[in-house]
């Protein structure tokens, strides 16, 4: 008996079903002035995307080489597993990465981003169309301005190639082919809910997907450049049921109907849905998962599920994203703080007191080292986190102070780098974050922190001071400080 594939399209069972279906509807021509858009598709021609299975291996595309995304606040975590996964596979990449935002990515999030990768540039393009824009269905409300914004990939000039990538992207595999040579524009076709690609009329091509677009040099042009304006102004026109329903996606179709277009395999923009529905899962040899419908990040256990982006009845794999994005998270959080460690002096030696307010190190005696202990912004005045400064009077009672080691939460390093300190006080960081923190009334017991793993995340308390503080005294003793006072609220 042959078994069905596993992980592997059973292209003639779908093949035949789509067959099948399509020749009830035509049976029945009354039906046809009310069919769903998804069975309009199954009417027209059909397109099997290809997948291949050879390893490919990544080369860094060098400085000629940009790419674009889009993102706002809300996006930042998928933007962060973007770049993350991008940085695992590329570890040594040179290329220019454009954010095109809406204005919400703050200066605290520029630059925790810039932490992954230096060249990363936040932009805010114009967006003269912006009154203009369809607002004619629930898609179009909700991708709203911000999923144009990837037009002005357009305006990036001087590349030999800029690559498109949504922010709800994992590179899993090398994207080489994306920037090989060649003169052509490259996508991959849209497929998710269906195996296969519906042809449209408008364009007599398949739909493309506009979350991978690989846009060649010469088409960095003023002339794309305002096409793209004017079709998003016009994007509310009807074209063809096939592409009416899309905003971005629908003006990327129709700026790329006369222009050359290579086809790329299914592995290079491989729907999340498509990924659950017809390989069961298995993802090996894909290099990269489009994570289209529900956010994974916008959900348990990253923040608290808003009721728009809750969609119980949509195919997802948040799993998948979740253990991806998690061992990206480690590790380089991990490197980050081993960084910071190796890059601050040695902490001083002998006793040890640490406290809570600056006023009280002053009274700490000759021959005992100072450390103040922060678990919370309270002590910031300004806005936090992009833009913190001290409260009035705490950079004179420091300055008072000194020397002074002053311990705080790793994540506050891209706040405070700017803030000013007087001569003789150094920022000493804890690794105290989600979700790698475990809670500290589970029991001192179950951490391991001493032999060559030491150094790693630290417990979180309620209160925070008492995990900071507990993390201080074991950094100071295992450098040799001691006796360390213990710290009393």
């Amino acid at each position: 008996m042959t078994l069905p594939p596993y992980g592997w399209l059973d292209r003639n069972r779908l093949e035949q079903e789509a067959l099948s279906r399509a020749q009830r509807l035509r049976a029945d021509a009354a039906e046809l002035s009310s069919l769903r858009r998804s069975d309009l598709e199954l009417l027209g021609d059909r397109y099997w995307p290809q997948r291949h299975l050879t390893l490919l291996e990544p080369h860094d595309p060098g400085p000629d080489v940009a790419f674009l995304t889009v993102a706002n606040d809300r996006f930042c975590r998928g933007l962060e597993a973007l770049l993350l996964s991008l940085r695992a596979v590329y570890p040594q990449l040179a290329s220019h990465f454009v954010v095109a935002h809406d204005g919400s990515i703050g200066p605290f999030l520029q630059r925790r981003l810039r932490q992954i990768h230096a060249p990363v540039e936040f932009v805010v393009p114009e967006t003269p169309w912006a009154d203009q824009l369809p607002r004619d269905s629930a898609n179009r409300e909700r991708v709203g301005l911000l999923g144009y914004l990837n037009g002005h990939a357009l305006a990036l000039r001087g590349h030999r190639r800029v690559v498109v990538l949504d922010a709800d992207l994992l590179i899993t595999g090398a994207l080489d082919p994306l920037w090989a040579p060649g003169e052509r524009f490259r996508a991959v076709p849209d497929c998710g809910d269906r195996p296969w690609a519906a042809v449209t009329p408008a364009t007599r091509r398949p739909v493309v997907n506009s979350g991978v677009i690989s846009i060649p040099g010469q088409a960095l042009n003023d002339t794309l450049e305002q096409r793209f304006a004017a079709l998003i102004r016009e994007a509310s026109q009807p074209v063809c049921p096939l592409l009416d329903r899309f905003a971005d996606q629908k003006v990327w179709n129709l700026l790329l109907a006369d222009q050359p277009l290579e086809l790329l395999p299914l592995n290079f923009n491989c729907n999340v849905k498509y990924l659950v529905r017809f390989l069961e899962g298995c993802h090996e040899n894909l290099s990269v998962v489009h994570f289209a419908g529900p956010k994974p990040w916008l959900t348990w256990p990253w923040v608290a599920p808003q009721a728009q982006d809750h969609r119980p009845l949509v195919v997802a794999d948040h799993l998948l994203w979740n253990r991806q994005y998690r061992q990206l998270l480690m590790t380089w959080r991990l490197q980050l703080h081993r960084e910071a460690l190796s890059a601050a002096p040695p902490l001083p030696t002998g006793p040890a007191q640490l406290l809570l307010a600056p006023d009280a190190l002053q009274a700490v005696p000759a021959g005992v080292s100072r450390h103040l202990v922060l678990a919370d912004p309270a002590p910031f005045e300004g806005h936090w986190p992009d833009a913190p400064a001290w409260s009035a009077g705490w950079y004179e009672r420091l300055q008072a102070a000194v020397p002074v080691q002053i311990w705080a939460p790793f994540e506050w390093e891209p706040a405070v780098r700017d803030l000013p300190l007087p001569a003789g006080a150094i920022w000493r960081w804890v690794l105290i974050e989600a979700p790698f923190s475990a809670d500290l009334r589970q029991g001192e017991d179950l951490l391991a922190d001493s032999g060559p793993w030491a150094g790693g995340f630290e417990p979180w308390s309620d209160p925070a001071w008492i995990g900071v503080a507990r993390a201080a005294r074991r950094q100071l003793e295992a450098a040799g400080a001691g006796p360390v006072e213990s710290l009393h609220r």
